[in-house]
């Protein structure tokens, strides 16, 4: 007898997800830089809230009888990993060992915590959090991050949140489809009945991935810059995040050391909350599409063109009917059985990118919780297992922008990861700084050279 709750079934982007999972590993990883002093038993504490608040955090996927995946909940920790924070990079190489361990989507949670950690007075932790996508994707990360830091209890050692004062449990988030249509999301068995579910041990016995190994490198700007890069796009009437795709996009084509015209995707995900009417801000949940941009890049294309573009191109693909009509008929394909093979190749056929482009925009959360300070938000980190597995995660907290770049082994070697990552900033900088009356040296501040010998 089952002694499980039963959520819902999947939508059709959390089932795509799950798909593309068992082809090539599809979870991704957010970071967050923290100053102040905390234990790990305050951590642990903080996470044990946050899941009592968050459905998402409380679940595995089952099967039914049809081998129809369904969200249901199984109470198990969330796992927290503690390592010594021994280097300002040491939570890069941390992020890339947890991107190349898959999950196992049978096994509740389908989230896990690395906690880089201070203990010689530094005052300066990263809080990692790593999420199967089928359950989140970044935005909703960044208010579970918010969470567990106000769940956080700082000052008196005895004083902790409690349910009470930490808020309420959220529902269990309807699927985009539902949203979209604007259906008040029913109990499951209203619904239909509930269903019986097959044997997870076939689980065990999943085929072993491909090594899923990348490089990850990180930055950020500073605030002048930030507002600088912020003014002139306003000024060539483009977007930040336009001008971030022209910058990496521009890198890629000087990497590829030809001077012959050159045909390079970009594609770049896209937050569905604003178009959605009923769809809970702060809920764990998976609610984005995507778009891809393509460009006849020459030797020498100019900076501001390639932005121009990027964003028209966006614009023209951005509105409510575009972007849905694409999930329903993602639906629609998922109607007849789908491998995972199939899927990983639906995202080669219509995501298929020399490089994306994943941007937070600007954060609204709060910086300051207590005697903790939210410094950074890095990423988020993925690999898809397209040919050219090349991702640069984006967020703006605060007055500063925050970014990581992270590529595949197969791609690109840790060298040229970090060469790609300095030409696009070097790129950036010198379009910000052009034709401006003063000529100020842009200074960009990245994380990977912090560290002087």
């Amino acid at each position: 007898m089952q002694s499980f709750e039963v959520y819902r079934p999947l939508g059709a982007g959390e089932q795509i997800f799950w798909l593309h999972d068992q082809a090539h590993s599809l979870h991704f990883a957010l970071t967050a830089q923290i100053k102040g002093k905390f234990t790990v038993t305050q951590l642990q504490q903080a996470l044990h809230f946050v899941q009592q608040r968050h459905p998402f955090l409380r679940v595995r996927i089952a099967l039914d009888e049809a081998k129809y995946p369904w969200f249901v909940e199984d109470h198990a920790d969330i796992p927290l990993r503690v390592v010594q924070r021994l280097s300002e990079q040491q939570w890069q190489r941390e992020v890339e060992q947890e991107i190349a361990t898959p999950f196992i989507w049978s096994q509740a949670p389908l989230v896990r915590v690395v906690l880089v950690h201070s203990s010689n007075g530094a005052e300066l932790s990263e809080l990692i959090v790593i999420c199967h996508h089928s359950i989140a994707d970044g935005i909703s990360v960044t208010y579970l991050i918010r969470d567990i830091l106000q769940a956080m209890p700082t000052g008196t050692p005895s004083v902790y949140a409690t349910p009470t004062t930490f808020g309420q449990s959220l529902s269990v988030p309807p699927s985009l489809e539902d949203l979209i249509v604007d259906r008040t999301p029913e109990k499951v068995s209203l619904l239909k009945p509930i269903p019986t579910f097959i044997s997870d041990s076939f689980a065990v016995g999943q085929r072993a991935k491909q090594p899923n190994c990348s490089f990850v490198s990180s930055g950020s700007l500073s605030p002048e810059t930030t507002r600088l890069l912020i003014a002139r796009c306003r000024q060539e009437q483009t977007s930040v995040h336009a001008a971030i795709c022209a910058a990496f996009l521009l890198a890629v084509r000087q990497q590829n050391h030809s001077k012959q015209t050159q045909n390079l995707n970009c594609t770049s995900p896209i937050n569905l909350r604003p178009y959605l009417t009923s769809a809970n801000q702060e809920n764990l949940s998976l609610y984005i599409g995507a778009e891809r941009t393509s460009h006849l890049l020459n030797f020498d294309a100019n900076f501001w063109q390639v932005a121009r573009s990027a964003k028209q191109q966006l614009k023209q693909s951005m509105t409510s009917n575009k972007l849905f009509g694409k999930i329903f008929q993602l639906q629609q394909w998922l109607s007849t059985f789908k491998s995972p093979d199939d899927a990983l190749q639906v995202f080669k056929d219509q995501l298929d990118y020399d490089i994306t482009v994943s941007n937070l925009m600007r954060l609204t959360i709060t910086q300051q919780f207590g005697e903790l300070e939210l410094q950074a938000i890095y990423g988020p980190v993925v690999t898809t297992g397209v040919k050219n597995d090349r991702l640069v995660g984006v967020a703006t907290l605060g007055d500063r922008l925050f970014f990581t770049l992270v590529c595949s082994e197969r791609v690109m070697l840790q060298s040229q990861t970090k060469t790609l990552h300095e030409e696009a900033i070097h790129l950036l900088n010198e379009a910000i700084a052009f034709n401006y009356e003063e000529q100020r040296e842009i200074v960009f501040k990245s994380n990977d050279l912090l560290k002087k010998v």
